[in-house]
């Protein structure tokens, strides 16, 4: 990739959202602390499930990450927590402070 080819990145903070797929094998014997992602599984020692990456950028270096997967059937709950996320993000590449309801 050249120069010319490279992606433009912005000055200040901005934010990224793009959907990932992402697989996860698992060692003998592992036994999950809470329930696993809805999700294919390709054998009985791994996952393979789709989620959301919001990431941030400050003078065009990453900041932070943040992964939030995506279950087959969301819930009123999941879809609640990802709004969360993606509204907590715009407000930081807004540069304003998070607000609670009572604000």
């Amino acid at each position: 990739m050249t120069g010319e080819d490279a992606p433009i990145r912005r000055a200040g903070r901005w934010v990224s959202v793009r959907l990932q797929h992402r697989h996860v094998s698992f060692d003998d014997g592992f036994e999950a602390d809470e329930p696993l992602p809805d999700g294919d599984c390709a054998d009985e020692e791994s996952l393979s499930y789709s989620g959301i990456v919001i990431t941030s950028y400050d003078q065009g270096a990453k900041v932070s990450e943040r992964w939030i997967p995506l279950g087959v059937d969301p819930s009123e709950a999941d879809d609640e927590r990802l709004i969360e996320q993606l509204r907590s993000a715009l407000l930081w590449q807004a540069g304003r402070p998070p607000q609670t309801a009572e604000d």
